[in-house]
């Protein structure tokens, strides 16, 4: 599909899915070039926005704020005439009959309380699987795990699962190979589920872009612990030497995989979209686990990399998380 863009006069650079967004914006000026044409997929959902003199990201004035991303106040959504967002994207309301506990943790060497919210599925009494999600906010509210594990169940596409939220006290911190974090989420979260709940002996790691590799890197640690690995575009470059995501050649976990890190009997789903800066790099861990013969679950859709490709992927891979 080709999509036109005018370029407003008060705009001097435009970011999106082309550009990682913030991270390599591209100068513009009407007075140079007044219009463009955007060459994209007919499957897209594709997300841009300009920045003027004063920093401040804008939307298209001429095609308006129509996308949904949490980390920018404005962007232009595109959506391509052959995309069709996935049937979950926006599930039925059901958290509601969840039981929820919420809990707070001092724990050693976090920047402040973490805090950590755990959903069970109403009318099971049986253990289960215990997926803990990083980034637990987001993906508690803005991707509404719950509602749509609930219509997975309902249609009888995954299994039932508590749901353990757990936010970060330091993001960037704690999920880039940090020691802390591994500590945190197995002597102090893991068994506190365990006395709280029953658990099935079944416990998956699952993040998004840093949530990814923080879930890797946990899933690498303690291999036995863990059964299923999840990460919706891993950010998986950069090293526990040199912590850039953008930018680098070098990837720790590849690294890891190619040189015979034990897995134990693990499973692995990644996620990542084509329009995403961290597509080649998933790519080839996808390659490392597949030379392995590790049990994989591999999908990309036309999208960057924001919970809207992110939300468009989650039936999919909770499903495959956890199959019936």
């Amino acid at each position: 599909m080709r999509h036109a863009v005018r370029v407003p006069d008060w705009a001097r650079q435009i970011i999106s899915d082309h550009t990682d967004m913030h991270r390599a914006p591209h100068p513009v000026s009407s007075a140079k070039v007044a219009r463009f044409v955007l060459e994209l997929p007919d499957d897209v959902r594709f997300e841009y926005a300009f920045v003027d003199e004063g920093g401040r990201v804008r939307a298209d004035p001429d095609h308006g704020a129509t996308g949904s991303n949490p980390w920018y106040p404005e962007v232009t959504e595109v959506r391509g005439p052959d995309y069709a967002p996935d049937a979950l994207a926006d599930p039925p309301r059901a958290q509601p009959t969840w039981t929820m506990r919420r809990w707070r943790f001092d724990a050693a060497g976090a920047a402040s309380t973490r805090r950590v919210s755990v959903l069970s599925p109403p009318g099971v009494d049986d253990p289960l699987p215990a997926v803990v999600l990083h980034d637990g906010v987001a993906y508690q509210r803005l991707a509404r795990t719950a509602d749509v594990l609930t219509a997975l169940i309902d249609e009888g596409r995954a299994r039932p699962a508590h749901l353990v939220f757990s936010e970060p006290s330091a993001r960037l911190t704690e999920y880039a190979w940090d020691q802390h974090h591994h500590v945190f989420v197995r002597d102090v979260l893991r068994p506190r589920v365990e006395d709280a709940l029953a658990v099935d002996g079944t416990w998956v790691a699952m993040g998004a872009s840093l949530g990814g590799l923080a879930a890797a890197t946990l899933a690498l640690a303690e291999p036995d612990d863990w059964s299923v690995v999840v990460a919706q575009a891993g950010a998986f470059l950069g090293t526990p030497d040199d912590k850039r995501h953008h930018g680098v050649e070098r990837s720790w976990l590849l690294e890891q995989l190619r040189t015979g890190a034990d897995l134990g009997a693990q499973r692995w789903v990644l996620d990542v979209g084509t329009l995403d800066w961290l597509l080649d790099v998933n790519r080839r861990v996808r390659d490392a686990l597949c030379d392995r013969g590790v049990p994989l679950t591999y999908s990309e859709r036309s999208a960057g990399h924001n919970w809207g490709c992110w939300r468009d992927g989650l039936a999919h891979v909770l499903e495959a998380a956890l199959p019936v």
